[in-house]
């Protein structure tokens, strides 16, 4: 068989192997992605479930030019501030990545994650973070939680792999979740496969999740409490509103729109979402205020945006964790809103938008790092820019 030309036979051979060779080294910070962090011979290494200042015997699992992917084979020097995690499962499952480490520590390297994103990749210089808000609860904060049901028992991923790992609790849901997963019965009784499990003000739903990765309930944040803390940020960054509109992209059950609209009878209020549950939802609420400046238009924002009456106007995004489209952004330039508040659970993904938006039409006046997410590298920003004239 001849030798194929076109560049494809690297990715039909898989991914480029490191050599089993054994590796000793320091980790020297936490990474984006959970990991610690190490470097050997100009490559950055990859370690999951180790802490900074720890020396451990490694070995490679892939490379990539540069950098390496490992797996602790011996920790050799422990810090001193590892913690017993509360988890079973801890270690085995794909949820958390931090519960060996302390909270302090958590939040530092969350806000030196953002940090390190907005300089490398945003090129922002010295970008104005204010503190970041923490969790009050690091532990059962989350009201809904996603996974598989499949004989009895509620399931998510191993850490890794596609894998099932069955559990009957998780340390990261509100009591009723657990209770609720630890009910087989219950478990066996309803909805089957991909699930969401929620807390609501009647109890636990078992909800399937439908091919828009969404489900009837439509979207919500999972930290209640750092949820409303946003919110109230959102109400003071929007006071002082002084457009004739305001446009709520990526508006999901439409909360910020009605409460803006609520708060601002005299502009007009435009939510956009691509999910129909999320816009029936959204409409629905809206029916109940009464509200006649408000409405709500189900699509795809990157569809929608040269319809909608940007310049001038107060508006918010809060995309998925990809972040803005280029096209999004190029609107957004183009016919530029007074303000953006822009809502994001991904450093990497809203730096890379914050360069393209800064980098005429507006400028960064502040970001708010939030902990939604404890226990993870998750992280939550709301950044205001406002447009330069």
């Amino acid at each position: 068989m001849s030798k194929d030309k076109t560049g494809w036979d690297k990715y039909r051979r898989g991914p480029v192997r490191a050599n089993t060779s054994e590796l000793t080294v320091t980790i020297d910070s936490l990474g984006n992605n959970g990991d610690g962090i190490a470097r050997h011979d100009g490559k950055v290494v990859f370690v999951p479930l180790t802490l900074p200042g720890e020396r451990v015997r490694i070995k490679p699992v892939t490379r990539k030019k540069s950098f390496i992917r490992a797996q602790v084979l011996e920790t050799l020097e422990s810090s001193e501030l590892r913690q017993t995690p509360p988890c079973e499962y801890f270690g085995r499952c794909g949820g958390c990545d931090w519960q060996h480490a302390p909270y302090p520590m958590q939040l530092d390297a969350k806000v030196q994650s953002l940090t390190d994103s907005l300089v490398r990749i945003g090129k922002l210089d010295n970008p104005a973070i204010n503190p970041i808000v923490a969790s009050e609860a690091i532990y059962h904060y989350r009201n809904r939680i996603q996974g598989v049901i499949k004989g009895g028992r509620f399931h998510y991923r191993h850490r890794g792999s596609d894998q099932m790992l069955a559990i009957n609790s998780c340390t990261l849901a509100e009591d009723a979740i657990n209770a609720h997963l630890g009910d087989e019965a219950a478990l066996s009784q309803g909805p089957q496969g991909r699930v969401e499990i929620a807390s609501t003000d009647d109890g636990v739903s078992v909800l399937p999740i439908n091919e828009e990765n969404s489900t009837e309930a439509g979207f919500r944040q999972v930290n209640t409490a750092v949820a409303s803390r946003l919110a109230l940020l959102l109400d003071t960054v929007s006071a002082p509103l002084d457009t004739d509109s305001c446009i709520d992209l990526y508006c999901g059950r439409g909360t910020w729109s009605i409460d803006i609209a609520q708060r601002h009878p005299h502009s007009r209020v435009i939510g956009i979402d691509a999910s129909e549950d999320n816009i029936r939802l959204a409409r629905e609420q809206s029916l109940k205020t009464g509200l006649t400046n408000l409405r709500f238009q189900q699509g795809r924002v990157e569809s929608i945006m040269k319809s909608l009456p940007l310049t001038n106007s107060f508006c918010i995004v809060d995309p998925p964790r990809a972040g803005l489209a280029t096209t999004v952004c190029s609107a957004l330039c183009e016919n530029p809103p007074r303000h953006i508040v822009y809502i994001s659970c991904h450093p990497a993904s809203l730096a890379r938008d914050l360069a393209l938006l800064t980098a005429d039409r507006f400028k960064l006046t502040s970001v708010t790092p939030l902990d939604m997410f404890p226990q993870t590298a998750h992280l939550e920003t709301l950044s205001l820019l406002s447009r330069v004239d």
